[in-house]
């Protein structure tokens, strides 16, 4: 029992393991846009195996090293942060399927993927959602895929048949010069967060091609709730100084960790399935600066010694919303080609026959919103991602002439082909 807690709460942060439940598209849409979506929803043309009992190791490896490396680069921003690993790794799982070449070397090392096929990756990722789709029935929890593309763009079915092969991916072409494509999409996110997230598209601008959005909702009581009558006024000391908050108070044996000065606590969820925990450092610890010296390793050997202990608790009720475009984060983690005009390759996600009259697409924006809200009686908590593909940069020609010194220029008459006019350019100011 104490492994399976474990292997549960190392994987950082609760939010990582969420039950994937596909959400139709066709049950999401705004019922008064009048911007109607295409008919292109693809099911997937594979059967599902049972889960597995467990996920294969070099995947679960790679899930948790991405995600405390995006937990940290992401540590930097200011005040509060959350974000969903598991949201950003599904979202941009997904885009990795549509790239080619270098980019796609480059998203796999990001996704920490790279001793893995792409075949392999994607047999993995589905594994994984069919290991969380066997979920108890206390915890709701649900995730959504969706690609939407510009009605105009000639997408590559196989790059949208895989995606719903291994994703449960639903597609659907929206007029992007209508303005009520934003409020469609926007209105899928509402309604996959439960109205916890409203929106992740401000607006479509002209070079924008498409979206590729995950939605997660996670919702469950705490197997021991907190008695509302205790909850109490206390000092909470915060960066800017103290603030006054309702901290909730609880008594009890509980699962409790002490190593070095640093102590925790984990608290399960009411199916046993789900764990939260919170950490805490030392006293004299800066919190960025105690994220910064630590890894998965570091982690997993604090929950590694986890003792049954009676604690009396005091935990501060919140509630938390945290926007965050994941551009720099993922271009320091290996991803930058994937956001150039003029390299990233994702052809993939064209039709072949109609490449030559695009533009590349690259990656414009990854843009993660996160909600959570923890008080006496459990926890609520989601999670959007959207990565963003524009079109901008032209393929790198084979040859490149730059007339960047001295030239000689001139006028030719076509009939005689004799020259109007020659001359040099020496300096052109």
């Amino acid at each position: 029992m104490r492994k399976n807690t474990i292997k549960i709460i190392a994987a950082f942060l609760l939010l990582l393991l969420l039950s994937t439940a596909c959400v139709p598209i066709s049950d999401l849409d705004d019922k008064n846009s009048k911007n109607k979506t295409g008919d292109l929803t693809l099911e997937s043309d594979i059967t599902w195996p049972s889960a597995p009992d467990s996920i294969q190791e070099n995947f679960r490896n790679s899930l948790l090293k991405f995600s405390w490396d995006l937990f940290q680069s992401s540590s930097e921003n200011e005040g509060n942060v959350l974000i969903s690993p598991a949201s950003v790794y599904l979202a941009l799982g997904m885009t990795y399927n549509g790239a080619e070449g270098d980019t796609r070397q480059a998203m796999s090392e990001t996704l920490s993927a790279a001793t893995m096929s792409p075949d392999e990756f994607n047999e993995a990722c589905r594994d994984y959602i069919s290991i969380l789709r066997t979920m108890g029935d206390e915890t709701e929890l649900s995730i959504a895929n969706s690609v939407w593309y510009r009605n105009e763009f000639p997408i590559a079915k196989d790059f949208l048949q895989t995606n719903a092969n291994y994703f449960n991916a639903t597609a659907q072409s929206l007029d992007f010069n209508d303005a009520s494509a934003v409020k469609t999409i926007n209105a899928w996110v509402d309604k996959a967060t439960k109205g916890t997230i409203k929106k992740i598209v401000e607006e479509i601008q002209p070079e924008n091609m498409m979206y590729l959005i995950n939605a997660v909702y996670f919702k469950s009581d705490w197997k021991v709730p907190f008695d509302g009558t205790h909850t109490r006024k206390s000092n909470f000391n915060s960066a800017n100084g103290k603030v006054n908050v309702d901290f909730m108070n609880r008594m009890g044996d509980m699962d409790y960790f002490e190593k070095d000065g640093t102590k925790g606590v984990v608290l399960p969820y009411d199916d046993g399935r789900f764990q939260f925990f919170a950490i805490l450092p030392n006293e004299n610890t800066d919190i960025r600066s105690f994220i910064n010296t630590m890894d998965g390793v570091t982690i997993y050997n604090y929950l590694a010694s986890i003792n049954v202990e009676t604690v009396m608790l005091s935990l501060p009720k919140f509630e938390t919303n945290f926007s965050d475009s994941l551009n720099d984060d993922l271009s320091k983690m290996g991803m930058e080609i994937a956001f150039d005009p003029s390299k990233a390759d994702f052809f993939s996600m064209i039709d072949k026959d109609k490449q030559g009259s695009l533009d590349r697409l690259f990656i414009s924006n990854v843009q993660h919103k996160t909600f959570c809200r923890v008080d006496e009686l459990g926890t609520e908590a989601s999670a959007v991602t959207s990565v963003d593909m524009a079109a901008g940069g032209v393929m790198e020609p084979e040859k490149q002439l730059v007339f960047d010194r001295p030239f000689v220029y001139g006028i030719v008459d076509v009939v005689t082909e004799a020259p109007l006019f020659l001359g040099i350019m020496e300096n052109p100011s």
